[in-house]
């Protein structure tokens, strides 16, 4: 095997292991758990990151809000790309609402292109009376 074939198996195995921590609807999710996906993303290359934003929304809505907590509390720069398709795309309001929340809490200003995403999720959660409308409200005042 090459040094480049093993480079390639390492990246892969990156993403099959965050993918294995995310587990599905039936396996437990504490801190814990949540904090073993995120440090998990240490070993990420930039192939990985784009291949889980290519994955993210082929992901039951369990996964997706796993995902989303797991991105969102690596504090990674790479992480703005998955959150903000799962904010962008995802069919779930909480998948939505959890990458919306991530992306506040990492004070990111997103395009103003989302305007018409992030005020549909205000209101719904509004609706909801959600704490997390305010999160998405602070998005809406800081789109660049």
């Amino acid at each position: 095997m090459t040094q480049n074939d093993e480079r390639l198996n390492m990246s892969a195995s990156a993403l099959c292991e965050f993918e294995r921590l995310l587990g599905n609807e039936t396996s437990p999710w504490f801190e814990y758990n949540l904090e073993m996906a995120s440090e998990s993303l240490n070993a990420f290359s930039s192939k990985n990151w784009h291949d889980l934003q290519s994955k993210a929304l082929s992901f039951s809505a369990c996964v997706q809000e796993r995902c989303a907590e797991a991105v969102g509390d690596s504090g990674s720069n790479d992480a703005i790309g998955v959150l903000t398709t799962l904010l962008a795309s995802s069919p779930y309001l909480d998948v939505a609402a959890i990458a919306a929340s991530q992306l506040d809490d990492m004070e990111i200003k997103l395009p103003v292109a989302l305007l018409g995403r992030l005020q549909q999720l205000l209101d719904q959660l509004k609706d909801r009376h959600s704490t997390r409308a305010e999160d998405v409200q602070r998005l809406i005042l800081h789109l660049c």
